[in-house]
């Protein structure tokens, strides 16, 4: 069997995939074997190109869909049928750099303790040009995870024994099947990321409808709330699953002493999060504070999640003096939306969003 496993879900993406094998191809670490699933429906030469690949070389594998499975379900069949000690996640329109391989086999190799090792991630396309730099030690990856996704999927390499061991499969009733997923491998294995860019995810043109925004909202914050339950022992009622929203901010929806009363609502919630984890300890303290900064600050200033803090105790994170300033602000926006036309269009489409409410 070979070290890693790497599977990629393919549907209709026959426009980049080349790339993305011929990065795997690129790897200076060679142990390893390929599995794509190819999604029934999808005929537009992807099954061909991998079957040309195939043809010259047997460490690829193509498996066609013979109904519909979507990404979940596929993945799990990718992760079921491959056999490697290691399994390497890439989509179709994403790309490894020749080092990545490597550089997290050592990592996994040395660290048994880490079920699942991502990398930061170069976001790139039209008018994007960013680094999405998820928290490195295994303590940050976890508190972050409490209310965002924060890591870069297409990056990770998973432990196949703690995949199996803990059925850490991904559930299809999830339109963010990745985060809920992330959510169960926390409680039960350390995750951590390799703080070098070693991955590069295509940004397409596809946009979430304000529907569809709700529904991925309500999801997130079932999972929140979910997880919360499960290790604070903390039942948040219906109205304050809105607390955790994360693709609108939901604080927006509220004026005067209506927003002010949700805030008051947030803040009660995150000390009682606070306050629990000083008896059980599941999170390291100075991690905590800082997830929790994060929350509050995007919540009530707009600050981007992934800002990083400094944090020495829990009434500080309520004070305007947490908040980056608007500098630091600014010059995340810039760095996410290079041009006129991308700050233009990230502008209206947040504007559009809410008259499409």
């Amino acid at each position: 069997m070979p070290k890693v496993s790497v599977v990629m879900p393919v549907y209709n993406g026959a426009k980049h995939i080349k790339e993305a094998i011929d990065s795997v191809l690129a790897q200076t670490f060679a142990d390893w074997d390929f599995w794509v699933i190819n999604e029934y429906g999808s005929d537009d030469g992807s099954a061909e190109i991998v079957a040309e690949y195939a043809h010259k070389d047997s460490r690829f594998h193509l498996v066609q869909n013979e109904e519909r499975l979507g990404l979940a379900e596929s993945l799990n069949l990718g992760f079921r049928l491959s056999g490697g000690e290691y399994i390497a996640r890439l989509d179709a329109d994403d790309l490894a750099h020749p080092e990545r391989f490597s550089k997290q086999v050592e990592l996994l190799d040395n660290r048994p303790e880490v079920g699942i090792c991502g990398t930061w991630q170069h976001h790139f396309g039209k008018d994007t040009d960013w680094i999405h730099k998820p928290q490195a030690a295994a303590e940050n990856c976890r508190a972050r995870l409490l209310f965002n996704c924060d890591l870069c999927h297409s990056t990770l390499m998973l432990r196949r024994s703690v995949v199996f061991e803990h059925n850490l499969f991904y559930d299809k009733s999830f339109y963010a099947e990745d985060y809920e997923l992330w959510c169960r491998a926390m409680l039960v294995t350390d995750i951590v990321n390799i703080p070098e860019v070693l991955g590069e995810y295509r940004v397409g043109e596809d946009n979430i409808t304000a529907s569809k925004g709700d529904a991925l909202d309500k999801e997130h914050a079932k999972i929140v709330a979910r997880t919360l339950w499960q290790v604070f022992g903390i039942e948040l009622t219906n109205n304050e699953h809105e607390l955790f929203y994360a693709w609108c901010n939901p604080f927006d929806e509220y004026l005067g002493n209506e927003k002010q009363a949700k805030l008051a609502d947030l803040e009660r919630v995150l000390r009682q999060i606070y306050m629990e984890n000083v008896n059980i300890r599941f999170l390291a303290e100075s991690s905590l504070l800082n997830t929790l900064a994060a929350k509050w600050n995007w919540a009530k200033y707009h600050t981007p999640r992934d800002f990083q803090y400094d944090i020495k105790n829990i009434d500080q994170v309520f004070t305007g003096k947490s908040r980056p300033g608007f500098y630091l602000r600014y010059k995340d926006f810039c760095a996410k939306n290079k041009s006129f036309e991308a700050k233009y269009k990230k502008i209206t489409s947040r504007l559009k969003y809410w008259i499409d409410k």
